[in-house]
């Protein structure tokens, strides 16, 4: 007990703020709405959801998801993979061009219960690895 932590010089800790990133390695979006450790359930080829282990009172059943396969659904939407949007917009854009879809349809219901996340900025030429 009382022991310190020491950071690494340069590095700081700040509060955790919801993320969206791209990433190019395993060619997905990922999404984390809290900091919270997560157990994986992935739905089919394209979504992972993120449930939160050990919830508190307050804390929401899912704390995130993934979208997979990135590189092609933008190929079939007419998105570039170069610039930011915001998670809305990818999600408007999906949705759109192929309503009714299996695809349109399982990320509208994910979505939904993540709404207040819409206008978080996905840049897709670079990885954000931060400590939250």
């Amino acid at each position: 007990m009382g022991e310190k932590v020491v950071l690494p010089e340069g590095a700081e800790l700040k509060e955790f703020r919801p993320v969206a990133y791209y990433d190019a390695h395993m060619d997905c979006i990922r999404v984390l709405t809290h900091d919270r450790s997560v157990t994986e359930h992935r739905l089919n080829e394209t979504f992972t959801i993120y449930e939160c282990n050990h919830r508190c009172g307050f804390d929401p059943e899912y704390v995130g998801f993934s979208i997979k396969g990135v590189r092609h659904i933008f190929a079939d939407v007419g998105l570039d993979l170069k610039g930011v949007y915001t998670l809305t917009e990818i999600i408007n854009r999906i949705v759109s061009s192929k309503p009714g879809s299996g695809l349109a349809v399982m990320l509208g219901l994910i979505f939904r219960s993540h709404q207040n996340i819409g206008d978080l900025p996905v840049h897709m030429e670079q990885e954000l690895y931060e400590a939250a």
